[in-house]
């Protein structure tokens, strides 16, 4: 990353300096844990596809198994979670996925949505998932399961009870979330006949995170450098804020105002804040950076106009005068300038720039393939301007493009595009 536009002297060369290499730091750092994730996809859609082999049953274990249930894993620590209400943010929807835990380095908390009831140990099972607590046993049958829903940030698994009812689930230790998770999904997959809608999401997941790289940040020129950077002490910025706080609160208490407004501090030389810009009201540009108003403004100022006050134009001049004050005799009164004013703004709006949709059909919303969110409470008439499948509202999940064209919608029990050749893509915001 080098300077791309003239060579820098000075203290703009240092804050190229600073800033290009805070830039890739930062470009580092997001491009490490991008890589990070997208091996912890690929290894999960990896063993997602191998058969599951029966754990090793600890001598002991107080559960009681069927003459052919086959145990798939224990974890000796794990806890009993419930969810304070069926439908909170803070807890993750039920979804056919496995979900990494993202390491945010952060102490142990606890979702609000979710309270602690029991503890003990977890065994997973190819037909259910077992907790024997300290007070009660807890198990979920595959069968009479809705679906499974894996918090993104927290070791903990909601179970989804086909039916009215607590939503509950469990708890287990971070480093072992990965590897419980991926058994758990993997077998109730397996029970529900789900197995290939599996890695068709997991393949989803993959493909999503790897359009999703952190873009390669543009190197800094001088030009870029604000001219704060002038300064050798940051701290000399503060001191000159509180001094001029001071010097405004003084004035206003003892009566003393400025005879025009001030503009700006002349820091560089002359460069500061256009006073023609005074008044004028920024509108958007749709690019976050406000524009210069549309209305006309003046080029020339009449004899005598102080350098704040607000220009003259044509629909002032033709106004009535304002009363002045009586001159001197001696002194006689200053003749108009011209003024000249730039011609009106045409009439009409100009039509809007064509957003690029990565090939999705133009839509109110800013639904796209190109990239942004997922879509997980789509518009309610979204059909009218996307072709969508029969039982898209069937789903609980997010907007996806199958490969035949159609939208459709993930969490369904068969995969979001069963019987529309597989999902090519999701649809973004």
């Amino acid at each position: 990353m080098t300077v791309s536009e003239g060579e820098a002297h000075g203290w703009r060369a240092r804050w190229v300096g600073r800033e290009n290499e805070r830039r890739r730091t930062a470009y580092d750092a997001a491009l490490q844990a991008w890589r990070r994730r997208d091996e912890e996809l690929r290894q999960l859609y990896c063993a997602a596809e191998e058969p599951v082999r029966p754990a090793e049953t600890p001598a002991g274990l107080p559960v009681r198994l069927d003459d052919d249930e086959v145990v798939l894993a224990v974890q000796p620590a794990a806890e009993i979670v419930e969810a304070t209400a069926r439908h909170t943010p803070d807890l993750p929807t039920a979804e056919l996925t496995v979900v990494p835990v993202e390491d945010t380095r952060r102490s142990r908390r606890r979702s609000k949505g979710a309270r602690v009831v029991d503890a003990g140990m977890a065994v997973v099972t190819d037909r259910r998932l077992i907790v024997v607590g300290r007070d009660e046993q807890q198990e979920w049958p595959y069968a009479r399961l809705a679906g499974v829903a894996h918090h993104p940030e927290e070791p903990f698994t909601l179970l989804h009870p086909d039916g009215p009812g607590r939503i509950r689930g469990v708890w287990v230790p971070r480093a072992a979330a990965s590897t419980f998770r991926l058994l758990l999904t993997v077998a109730y997959a397996d029970a529900t006949g789900a197995r290939a809608a599996l890695l068709d999401r997991l393949d989803d997941a993959v493909m999503a995170h790897w359009l999703d790289q952190p873009p390669t940040p543009s190197p800094a020129t001088p030009a870029d450098a604000p001219l704060t950077a002038r300064l050798v002490r940051p701290a000399l910025v503060a001191a000159v804020a509180v001094a001029l706080a001071i010097a405004a609160v003084v004035s206003v208490v003892h009566g003393s105002v400025p005879d025009r407004p001030v503009i700006g501090m002349d820091v560089d030389r002359g460069t500061g804040v256009d006073p023609t810009d005074r008044g004028l009201p920024p509108s958007s540009t749709g690019l976050g950076t406000p524009a210069r108003s549309a209305v006309p403004h003046t080029t020339g100022t009449t004899s005598g106009q102080l350098p704040g006050a607000a220009p003259v134009t044509a629909a002032t001049t033709s106004a009535a005068p304002t009363p002045t004050a009586d001159p001197s005799p001696a002194q006689p009164s200053p003749q108009p300038t011209e003024t000249t004013s730039s011609p009106p703004a045409p009439s009409g709006t100009p039509s809007p720039t064509e957003v690029d949709r990565c090939g999705a059909p133009a839509n109110p919303y800013g639904y796209n393939y190109c990239g942004g969110s997922y879509i997980y409470d789509p518009a309610p008439d979204v059909c009218t301007w996307f072709d969508c499948v029969e039982n898209l509202w069937s789903g609980k999940g997010y907007l996806v493009q199958c490969k035949d064209g159609l939208i459709s919608r993930t969490g369904m029990q068969r995969g979001p595009c069963s019987g529309h050749d597989g999902t090519r893509r999701p649809v973004y915001i």
